[in-house]
C-alpha cells in the first residue's frame, strides 16, 4: 500500500515536472513573439517613424527618408522572419552544416567552391554610396530587432545557437541566393554537360533535333517555324546499334519560373493598364515573400519584399507596377581547362600559361570535425569537382562577377513611367529575369534584367577550351541592346518563361514549353475587357492542354485494337475518355496520361542515346523542351524508328504496352486497385512545410500548413506539384485600392502568431484579398536614439 502511494506520488511529481517544463517552454515561446504596440528607440533614424499593422499583420511604414524606411523594414521583417533570413544567408555562405550537421556538408561545399561569402564583400565595396547606405540602414534595423527579442525564435532555441549580427553583405548573400535559384539551380551545369556529351557522340542533325530551343507553341506566338526536321536515317542507324531500352531519361524539374502578363487600357474594363504576376518557386513555411507597404517623402509603394533584401520585388509605386518571371537567359558557361603540359599547377589561356590560385575553405560541421575544401581558381572562376570530357572544368557565371550584381532596383520606387523604368531593369544585376510593367498612363512593356554575356565563337551550350582565343565573352550586352517590347498593338504582353521574340530566343537554351503562355493569350483574347477579379481567375486556370497530345495518342492506340480490347483495356479506355481536359483534384484520366508521357519519353529516347552512356556512364537526357522532338518522332510513325521492333509489330502495339505499364505503375504508387478510383488529387498533396518539421515530426502538424491537394499541374497556368505560386498579385498602378494580393502561410514565421497561417486559406481557395493595408489593428512608434 505504501509502495503504491510512493508510485502515485512519483507519478504525480514527474507529471508535474513535465507540465512545468511544457509551461516553461510555452512561456519562452510566447516571450519570443514581437511586441506589436508601443515604442522603440532605433539608433540611426533621422526622424520619428511609425508602423501600422492590419488584420493580417502586414506593416505600413511611414518614414521621412528612404534609408529610414528601409531601416524600419529591416526591423519589422526580422521580428517576423529572423530564422528564415539566417537560413538564406547561411545557405549561400555555405554554413548550414554548422547548425544542421553532416547532411548539409555537400550543399555547403558547392557554395564554398563558388565563394559567395568573399564575393559579397567585393560586391558591397563596388556599390554606389546610396545603395550602401540603404544596406547599412536595413542591417541596423535587423540588429535592433535581434537585440529587442526577450527570447529568440524557437528555431534558434531548438538548434541551440544564436544568430550573428546582420551585415550589409548578408543582404547581398540573399540576393545571390536568388541568383542561384533563378540562373543556376543545378540545371545550368546539367544542361551543358548533357549537351556536350550529346554533341560529341551523336550525329549533328540528331543532337540539334533532340536539343530544340523552341516548341510549336512558342513558334506560333513569336512567328515562324524553327523546328529541326526529323533525321530519320541517322535515328534509325542509332536504333540499330542500341543496347539500351530505357533508363537514360531524367525528367527535368519544372523551370524556376512564373506567370506574368500586362494588359493595356483597351483590354481592361477600367481603361487602365493592369499587371498580373504569380511567381513559382518552392513552397515553404514561412513563405518566401514578406508583404509590406511604405510611405516616405512623395513615395508610396506596396507589394512583396524578400526577407534580407531592402527592395520592393514585385508590386506598385502608385505610378508603375512590375512583376517577374524566370527568363531562361544563359548567363553561365563551363570551360574545359587545358593544363600546361610543363606545369601541373598552371593552365593554358589564349595569352599563354597562367598559374592556378587556391582558396581554402573550412566548413564547420555540427557534432563532427571540420571539413577543409581547397578550391582551385582561374581568371574565369572556380574549378568544379566533376571533370568533363576528361578535362577539369571551371565555371564562368555573371553572378560571380562583382560588377554584375547591384541593387539598382531600389530606384524603381521613384519611376513614373514604363519608359523610365525599362533602363533601370536593363542596368540591374543578377538574377536575370523577365520584367513585365504597366504604368498609370496606360503604357505596358516587357524587358530582361541582369547582365547578359556577349559570346564570341560559342553558343553557350557547349564549353570552350581555356586556350581558345576565338571562344570567349566580350563583355555584356548594353542596355540599348537588351530585348524589349513596349506598347504592342495587341495591348497584351504575356510571359510564362518562354522566349518573347527572336532576339530573346537567341539568349538562352531550354526554356519552358510555350503551352502556359499560349493558354493565357487564348483566354485573354476570349475574355475581351478584363478586371482584377477576372485576371485572378485566369491565374487559377487549370486547363491542361499540354497533355492533350498524350491523351489523344493513348486513346487512339487503344481504339486501334477495335474488338480485340480486353476488359481491362476497355476500362482504361473509358477512364481516359472521362478526362475533361483540366487538372482539378477530382479529374479522372490525367494521372495515367502524365505517367504515360514520362514513360513514353524514356522508352523512345533511351535507345537512341546508348552511345552517350558509353562515353559518360552517368549520362541522363534532360531537356525542358524534349516533348517537341518526342511528338515529332512519334507522330511520324516511321517503322524504322519503332523502339524494340523485335517485340512490337506496330507503333500502336508499342504505345498500348507503354500505356498499360504506366497505368500499373500509377496504381502501385498510389495504392489503388481500381482504375476508376484514381484521381488527379489523390495521394499527391502539395506540402507547405517548415524546414524543421522533418526533424521534429511530432510538431509537424503545428509547424506545417494543412496538407491539401491543390488543383493545377506543372504545365497549367495554375502551377502545382513540385512547387507552386508563392504569391498572386493583380494591380493597376494608380488603382491600388482595387488590387489583389495573396500568398501561402502568413506574414509571421512564429507558430504562435495569429499571422502564421491566416493568409493560407485565401491562397488555397484562390480568394481575392487586398494588396493595401486595411483597418489598423496595431501601431508602433519608432524614435531616433543616440548612437
Amino acid at each position: 500500500m505504501a509502495g503504491g502511494k510512493l508510485m502515485l506520488i512519483a507519478f504525480v511529481s514527474v507529471g508535474g515536472v513535465l507540465v512545468l517544463v511544457v509551461l516553461a517552454g510555452f512561456c519562452l515561446l510566447r516571450a519570443s513573439l514581437p511586441v506589436v504596440d508601443g515604442q522603440y528607440l532605433l539608433a540611426g533614424l533621422s526622424a520619428p517613424a511609425q508602423v501600422e499593422f492590419d488584420s493580417r499583420g502586414v506593416p505600413r511604414i511611414q518614414a521621412s527618408t528612404r534609408t529610414d524606411a528601409y531601416q524600419v523594414l529591416g526591423f519589422v521583417t526580422a521580428r517576423d522572419r529572423l530564422f528564415q533570413m539566417d537560413l538564406l544567408r547561411r545557405s549561400t555562405a555555405g554554413r548550414l552544416a554548422e547548425v544542421f550537421g553532416p547532411d548539409l556538408v555537400e550543399t555547403d561545399r558547392w557554395n564554398r567552391i563558388m565563394g559567395f561569402d568573399p564575393l559579397s564583400a567585393k560586391i558591397f565595396a563596388r556599390l554606389p554610396e546610396d545603395q550602401q547606405a540603404v544596406l547599412k540602414a536595413y542591417s541596423a534595423g535587423v540588429n535592433a530587432a535581434i537585440s529587442a527579442f526577450k527570447a529568440l525564435p524557437f528555431e534558434f532555441l531548438a538548434l541551440n545557437y544564436r544568430p550573428e549580427p546582420w551585415r550589409p553583405e548578408d543582404c547581398l548573400l540573399v540576393v545571390l541566393n536568388m541568383a542561384v535559384a533563378m540562373s543556376w539551380n543545378t540545371e545550368t551545369e546539367t544542361r551543358e554537360r548533357t549537351a556536350t556529351v550529346m554533341r560529341a557522340t551523336l550525329p549533328p542533325q540528331v543532337s540539334t533535333f533532340l536539343l530544340p530551343k523552341t516548341d510549336v507553341s512558342i513558334d506560333r506566338m513569336i512567328g515562324g517555324n524553327q523546328q529541326a526536321p526529323l533525321p530519320v536515317e541517322a535515328l534509325a542507324e542509332l536504333l540499330q546499334h542500341s543496347v539500351v531500352r530505357a533508363g537514360l531519361l531524367s525528367d527535368p524539374p519544372p523551370p524556376r519560373g512564373s506567370n506574368a502578363w500586362v494588359v493595356g487600357p483597351s483590354k481592361s474594363r477600367s481603361g487602365h493598364a493592369i499587371l498580373a504576376n504569380d511567381m513559382h518557386l518552392d513552397l515553404s513555411v514561412p513563405n518566401l515573400w514578406f508583404r509590406a507597404e511604405a510611405h516616405y517623402g512623395q513615395v508610396h509603394w506596396a507589394g512583396l519584399t524578400l526577407p534580407g533584401v531592402p527592395a520592393l520585388i514585385s508590386g506598385s509605386n502608385g505610378q508603375v507596377a512590375w512583376g517577374f518571371t524566370g527568363s531562361g537567359v544563359d548567363v553561365a558557361d563551363l570551360l574545359l581547362v587545358d593544363i600546361d603540359p610543363k606545369r601541373s599547377d598552371a593552365y593554358l589561356t589564349p595569352e599563354g600559361s597562367e598559374a592556378f590560385t587556391t582558396r581554402t575553405e573550412i566548413i564547420k560541421v555540427r557534432g563532427q570535425d571540420a571539413v577543409a575544401v581547397t578550391v582551385r581558381l582561374t581568371r574565369w572562376g572556380p574549378e568544379l569537382e566533376k571533370p568533363l570530357s576528361g578535362k577539369p572544368v571551371v565555371v564562368r557565371w555573371t553572378a560571380l562577377d562583382p560588377d554584375a550584381v547591384n541593387l539598382n532596383y531600389l530606384n524603381l520606387d521613384r519611376v513614373m513611367t514604363v519608359a523610365e523604368a525599362v533602363p533601370l531593369f536593363n542596368s540591374a544585376g543578377e538574377p536575370t529575369l523577365n520584367a513585365l510593367l504597366a504604368d498609370s498612363q496606360g503604357n505596358i512593356g516587357w524587358t530582361v534584367t541582369g547582365r547578359i554575356p556577349r559570346r564570341i565563337g560559342n553558343d553557350g551550350l557547349s564549353p570552350c577550351l581555356s586556350s581558345d582565343a576565338h571562344c570567349r565573352w566580350n563583355g555584356y550586352l548594353a542596355g540599348e541592346d537588351m530585348p524589349k517590347i513596349l506598347n504592342p498593338s495587341s495591348q497584351v504582353l504575356v510571359n510564362a518563361n518562354q522566349p518573347m521574340n527572336w532576339a530573346d530566343r537567341a539568349l538562352g537554351y531550354d526554356s519552358a514549353p510555350g503551352s502556359r503562355a499560349e493558354r493565357i493569350n487564348e483566354r485573354l483574347a476570349a475574355l475581351g475587357r478584363v478586371d482584377e477579379g477576372e485576371l485572378l481567375a485566369l491565374q487559377l486556370d487549370t486547363q491542361a492542354g499540354f497533355y492533350r497530345y498524350y491523351h489523344n495518342l493513348a486513346v487512339d492506340a487503344l481504339n486501334s485494337l477495335g474488338g480485340r480490347l480486353n476488359p481491362e483495356q476497355q476500362a482504361l479506355l473509358r477512364y481516359l475518355q472521362s478526362w475533361d481536359g483540366r487538372a482539378e483534384t477530382s479529374a479522372l484520366g490525367l494521372p495515367v496520361i502524365v505517367a504515360f508521357r514520362q514513360l513514353l519519353m524514356d522508352r523512345v529516347f533511351s535507345p537512341l542515346l546508348s552511345s552517350c552512356q558509353r562515353i559518360d556512364p552517368t549520362f541522363k537526357y534532360q531537356w525542358h523542351l524534349a516533348d517537341q522532338p518526342l511528338q515529332q518522332l512519334v507522330s511520324a510513325r516511321r517503322p524504322e524508328l519503332l523502339p524494340d521492333a523485335d517485340r512490337y509489330a506496330t507503333w500502336d502495339a508499342f504505345l498500348v504496352q507503354v500505356l498499360e505499364d504506366s497505368k500499373n505503375r500509377v496504381l502501385k504508387e498510389q495504392g489503388v486497385s481500381a482504375i476508376d478510383d484514381l484521381r488527379w488529387g489523390q495521394g499527391d498533396a502539395d506540402p507547405v512545410a517548415h524546414p524543421l518539421s522533418d526533424a521534429l515530426p511530432l510538431l509537424s502538424p503545428w509547424l506545417d500548413m494543412p496538407i491539401v491537394s491543390l488543383p493545377g499541374c506543372v504545365e497549367c497556368v495554375r502551377v502545382a506539384r513540385l512547387g507552386g505560386a508563392t504569391e498572386r498579385l493583380v494591380v493597376s498602378p494608380g488603382q491600388e485600392n482595387q488590387a489583389i494580393l495573396h500568398m501561402p502561410g502568413g506574414q509571421s514565421g512564429h507558430p504562435l502568431s495569429p499571422h502564421y497561417r491566416d493568409q493560407h486559406l485565401a491562397w488555397v481557395g484562390g480568394l481575392a484579398t487586398p494588396l493595401l493595408v486595411e483597418t489598423i489593428h496595431h501601431h508602433l512608434d519608432l524614435m531616433p536614439a543616440l548612437d
